[in-house]
């Protein structure tokens, strides 16, 4: 064994004595010898690539929890794990970005992005639903948990017939919760006698619907406010009235598409 001290092992790895502490700390890079008697800590030649491996994991930003299951898996597992991080490091940031695009237009209106509003024509549609009470942060897991439920539900009579759609029945912001309701559309005949709580049935009449298209970066909260300021002051603008409740309908495959792809329309039903 080629043995280094603590002082020979970081020079070699331009590590500092409080970053060796921190990853032997966090089980990344514990020293191959500690002196029972004076605690010198020392480690062996053979470290020095998991040293440098762990300085561009973190140069990465990586978190040590990640590091430690990357060093954890098999050798043709860890570029799978590296680029799963990269991707949602890169959906972070175009949601960050679009979110710093929408607080600039608030102080500069020219700078302020454009959304296209338009209208579709929508038939009268039955859903099977689920509600539920949620403060911002937690509609996420909410559409996503709910919706794998109601497509198995749906599957029962007929299948879908069209996209999720979450429906808010009350206003939820930063400042209170209120009830949103998940709702899958059914092609087949379905009644409230044929499910049981928590799914209802839901049917909707035939109607006008206003709608812009956001991308999957621009859906988080509070970003996506945006959008519904724009479907909203649209109808004002046309001299139309909003009569039903606003939704989310998630159109695309949110596990297959990038942060910039469209992702979802912002639609509100209205009468001329």
């Amino acid at each position: 064994m080629d043995e280094l001290t603590a002082g020979e092992f970081r020079h070699r790895t331009r590590l500092s004595a409080k970053m060796l502490r921190l990853y032997a700390d966090a089980d990344l890079l514990t020293p191959a010898r500690i002196d029972p008697f004076n605690q010198y800590r020392y480690y062996d030649e053979s470290q020095i690539p998991l040293a440098r491996l762990i300085v561009l994991l973190r140069g990465l930003k990586m978190p040590l929890a990640d590091i430690g299951r990357l060093l954890e898996a098999h050798d043709d597992q860890r570029s799978g794990i590296v680029d799963a991080y990269w991707q949602r490091v890169e959906s972070e940031h175009a949601t960050t970005r679009a979110l710093a695009n929408y607080v600039i237009s608030q102080f500069d209106p020219e700078r302020t992005p454009t959304m296209s509003v338009h209208t579709r024509t929508v038939n009268e549609t039955t859903y099977v639903t689920e509600k539920k009470t949620v403060r911002p942060e937690q509609i996420p897991s909410f559409i996503e948990e709910s919706g794998h439920r109601l497509f198995t539900v749906a599957s029962r009579f007929g299948g879908p017939a069209g996209a999720l759609t979450t429906i808010y029945n009350q206003e939820v912001n930063d400042e209170s919760s209120g009830e949103i309701e998940n709702a899958v559309p059914v092609a087949g005949t379905i009644s409230e006698s044929d499910v049981s709580a928590p799914v209802s049935v839901l049917t909707e009449p035939a109607g006008e619907h206003a709608y812009t298209r956001i991308s999957k970066a621009q859906v988080r909260f509070p970003q996506i406010l945006q959008a519904y300021d724009e479907v909203f002051a649209w109808l004002e603008k046309q001299s139309l009235t909003a009569t039903g409740r606003p939704r989310e309908v998630y159109f695309a495959d949110w596990a297959e598409i990038g942060p910039d792809d469209p992702a979802c329309d912002i639609a509100v039903p209205f009468t001329r």
